[in-house]
Formats: C-alpha cells, sequence, structure tokens
C-alpha cells in the first residue's frame, strides 16, 4: 500500500505550476507552525476569492455572463430596486442644497454623537437622502432602458445596498422603522413606533436614543453574486462603505453628527428589519442628528 507521501507525489504530477506554487506556500508555511487551517476565516475567504491572473486566462469566459436578453428586457436576475408595496408611503419634501465644500466637509468629519435630542426637519432629512444615496439619473445597461444611478458607486453599478432608518425625531414624520425608495424619493413605513430603545440594545447597550434617525444599511448579497459569485461579499461590503462615507459627509455639510456603528447583533438587525440574513443582512448603523456646538478639535 502506497503511503500518504507517495500519493501526494502522484497527485503533484497532476497539477499545474500555478497550482504547485500555491500548494508549495501552504507546505512552507506549515512546516514553521503556521496551519492554513487555524487562520482567521476572514484571511481563507480573502485568499479563496482572490483574483488570480492564471484564472483570468484560463476562465476569462466564465466571469462574463451571457448577456442574451429575455423577451422581457429584463436581464438582471436580481432586481435592483427593491419596494415594500404593501407599505403605507410618505413622499419626501424636495431636498435642499449643500453649501459647504467637499474639501471642507472632509477637513471637518468627525464621528459625534452627542445628540442634542433635537429633531430634524423633514427637509434636512429629505436632503441627506437625495444627496447620500438617492438616484441621480438613469443610462442603459443590462439590458434596461433606464438603469438607475445612485450618488454612491457600486460593482457593476447593481447597488447592493439598501437603506433603512429609523425615525426617532423628525418633524412631520412619524416615528417607525422605514425603507427608502429611492425612485420615488420616499419613505415605505414598515413598523410604527419608537425604535430607539431596541436599537441601543441591538447595538449591544450604545446609547442610540438621542439620535434623531438611525439609518440601517444592509446588503443585497443575491444582487451581486450572480454575476461576481463568492466576491461579491467583498464588494458589497465596499459598496456599503461608500455609501456611509456620503451618509456622514452630508452630515458634516448640514451641521449635524453623525456616527457610523459597526459593533450591533446582526441577527437582531435582520429581524427588526424582516430581512433572512442570507440574501439580504445587516451591514452598517449610522446614527445621525443635532450635536452640541462643536469645540475647536
Amino acid at each position: 500500500m502506497a503511503s500518504a507521501k507517495d500519493e501526494v507525489h502522484r497527485l503533484v504530477d497532476l497539477l499545474s505550476d500555478f497550482e504547485c506554487d500555491q500548494i508549495a506556500s501552504a507546505l512552507d508555511r506549515t512546516v514553521v507552525g503556521e496551519r492554513f487551517w487555524e487562520d482567521d476565516v476572514a484571511i481563507l475567504y480573502n485568499e479563496y476569492v482572490k483574483t488570480r491572473s492564471a484564472e483570468l486566462a484560463e476562465n476569462f469566459g466564465d466571469l462574463i455572463p451571457s448577456m442574451a436578453a429575455a423577451g422581457d428586457g429584463l436581464f438582471i436576475p436580481i432586481p435592483i430596486v427593491k419596494a415594500y408595496e404593501d407599505a403605507e408611503c410618505m413622499a419626501l419634501p424636495a431636498p435642499g442644497s449643500l453649501v459647504v465644500g467637499v474639501g471642507e466637509c472632509l477637513q471637518r468629519r468627525r464621528s459625534r454623537r452627542d445628540y442634542t435630542g433635537d429633531a430634524l426637519s423633514a427637509s434636512e432629512l429629505s436632503t441627506v437622502l437625495a444627496h447620500a444615496c438617492g438616484r441621480t439619473g438613469a443610462i442603459a445597461g443590462y439590458d434596461y432602458d433606464r438603469l438607475p444611478l445612485r450618488s454612491f458607486p457600486s460593482a457593476g453599478g447593481l447597488q447592493a445596498p439598501e437603506v433603512y432608518l429609523s425615525v426617532q425625531a423628525v418633524a412631520d414624520v412619524p416615528a417607525g422603522i422605514y425603507h427608502y425608495h429611492a425612485g420615488d424619493h420616499a419613505l415605505e413605513l414598515l413598523a410604527a413606533g419608537d425604535h430607539g430603545a431596541t436599537l441601543s440594545t441591538v447595538a449591544m447597550g450604545q446609547d442610540l436614543q438621542r439620535a434623531a434617525v438611525v439609518f440601517l444599511l444592509t446588503g443585497c448579497y443575491a444582487r451581486v453574486r450572480w454575476k461576481y459569485g463568492e466576491r461579491a461579499y467583498r464588494y458589497m461590503c465596499i459598496d456599503t462603505g461608500f455609501l456611509g462615507q456620503n451618509l456622514c459627509l452630508v452630515a458634516e455639510a448640514l451641521d449635524l453628527g453623525a456616527c457610523a456603528i459597526a459593533g450591533f447583533i446582526d441577527d437582531a438587525a435582520d429581524r427588526l428589519l424582516g430581512i433572512d440574513g442570507r440574501d439580504e443582512l445587516s451591514m452598517l448603523l449610522i446614527s445621525m442628528g443635532p450635536v452640541r456646538r462643536r469645540t475647536a478639535p
């Protein structure tokens, strides 16, 4: 009976030079005590989804989906625009303009959550949503005549993030959990009532009750996975970061405080929003509201 070492030799002869390079690297690390199966799972994932030149050369055709259009003209298998058709819908007022330059916003930006508890106006909320994540135009793509464009970049233009918000103190907008419908620039009510205390628990004791609004950003993994496979998870995280930065900068332009919160109980946030945590999952919270007057940094 062949030994395990003999079997390894036999299998190595079947591998390409590129595959041997990868295995040699793993063996080198194992010999010095670094066992790849004990690594941080994030490192393993990153190795698994890396785009490598050899893969591009051998499998380029597999990376590009067939572009044959369906008869109804809808190529994308997952809709880009999410809507809650049975929800009570509230149109937002026209957004205002931003008069502070991007350079000044970047210089001033800080995480601020010393909220006064004062309310935002509906116009301020509208301005935040329109500039940070609103629809900015349309373009032909994926066999759509008018693929929506947004104010944040996204992988493949597929707009993985969705925007929900817990309204806690906004004039003329009843407290509740809402979904932002960017196409209509409107709020769709999912659950009435003040959820500040619940969100503070979800955020493991961080005080979110004095924020005027808490944004809950999710990622629609299914929306990008059909095109990018497992690598889509990385793109979804990047896209959420772009959107989160937009929210922080627009808040700065409006002299509001904003603070991104990544520490929260994922399953609890998913349940609050009624999402499955697989095809769509909670990614980031951002609290926002009026803050006490700034002092010099």
